[in-house]
């Protein structure tokens, strides 16, 4: 871990002071619970969050950042303190959109639930720097979903439980409270106990998916928000993009984003390219290259750099075969895929998943 991303995760830092500008790092509001359920399980909540590495003073403002590594860490150790499985469940199923902050307030003001889960995805970076929401959208059913991209973490599955328990939450705060999901898809393993996940969720299980998602009816997406306000939407929209230009990465940032969500809705095998990319920004690719450069990179950096996260997320939380990685990520076969990989980390693919838990 380097110096900053170990300040980060043991002492408090001021959004306001340092934004979210670090890949990796998480607004402390989705965990802010954790000492409440140490403590329901009859531990010192500050003894433990100390001993797993952390400042306890963390908790006291929910936009002080964490890495996800420190968060993966606490909540793997939670459920080995308290016997409990699903820590990061627990924690979820009592959260929605107030937990994004500016984000979530703006986005209670769009006018329909279509419209807010957009808004979200393309914005959750200015609470999340680890992770990227996406929504498909089929003929009759439609998909929201939580892709972490953070290498290096432990617990992920109990992230992946607060993460997909919290969206369950918006979509309903959104779309009325009689709406209700059909499925939800979990990448992890199915747990012993699923009767917190039914009642949670009180949609059909799957475990072991290649994403995580929560599955809903297509024609949910036009339901009109009951708190919708244009003038007020667009003002906060405004201010969303006054953060984003002051902590968004520039640029690169927002290239960097989008082809996490290309890949992540199976769109970049076909859409990952320099042509294509230009063409969503409205800039001609020498263009959109030159400026890239003038920022320190290139626009065949960050395909490399966002393919390999996306490798490295999908051997470690799916069981999807080699070869389907490599489509996924564009390459013509296993044999070329297998070639970048070894160049990018310097072991095989199937060497790393068997060390980080798939093989």
């Amino acid at each position: 871990m380097s110096p900053l991303s170990a300040r980060n995760a043991t002492s408090p830092c001021r959004l306001a002071e340092l934004g979210l500008g670090t890949d990796g790092m998480l607004r402390m509001a989705p965990i802010l619970g954790l000492p409440r359920f140490l403590a329901e399980h009859g531990l010192d909540p500050d003894a433990e969050i100390r001993a797993g590495g952390c400042d306890p003073a963390l908790f006291a403002d929910p936009d002080n950042t964490i890495t996800f590594t420190a968060v993966g860490s606490l909540l793997e150790r939670s459920a080995a303190l308290t016997g409990c499985s699903h820590p990061g469940l627990a924690l979820g199923r009592r959260l929605g959109l107030d937990v994004l902050g500016v984000l979530g307030r703006t986005v209670r003001l769009a006018p329909d639930v279509r419209t807010a889960l957009r808004t979200l995805s393309l914005e959750l970076h200015l609470h999340d720097r680890g992770a990227v929401l996406s929504l498909w959208e089929g003929k009759r059913e439609a998909m929201f979903g939580y892709t972490l991209f953070c290498p290096d973490v432990k617990g992920t599955e109990h992230i992946y439980d607060a993460a997909l328990a919290i969206a369950k939450n918006v979509v309903q705060e959104l779309a009325g409270p009689d709406w209700e999901a059909t499925e939800v898809r979990l990448n992890r393993d199915k747990p012993k106990d699923i009767g917190p996940y039914g009642r949670h969720f009180r949609a059909r299980l799957r475990f072991g998916t290649a994403h995580s998602v929560i599955v809903f009816p297509a024609a949910d997406l036009a339901r009109p928000l009951a708190g919708a306000n244009p003038g007020a939407y667009e003002a906060g929209l405004r201010k969303l993009d006054s953060m984003d230009a002051e902590r968004g990465g520039g640029l690169a940032g927002k290239v960097r984003r989008l082809l996490r969500r290309l890949f992540v809705t199976g769109s970049g095998a076909d859409g990952a390219d320099l042509r294509a990319v230009a063409r969503l920004f409205a800039l001609h690719p020498r263009t959109l290259n030159r400026r890239l450069r003038a920022e320190g990179t290139t626009f065949s950096a960050l395909l490399a750099e966002v393919r390999y996260e996306v490798a490295l997320q999908l051997l470690r939380d799916t069981h999807l075969q080699i070869r389907d990685i490599a489509l996924v990520l564009g390459y013509s076969d296993s044999a070329s895929f297998n070639h970048a990989f070894r160049r990018w980390s310097g072991t095989t693919s199937t060497a790393w998943r068997a060390s980080h838990g798939k093989g």
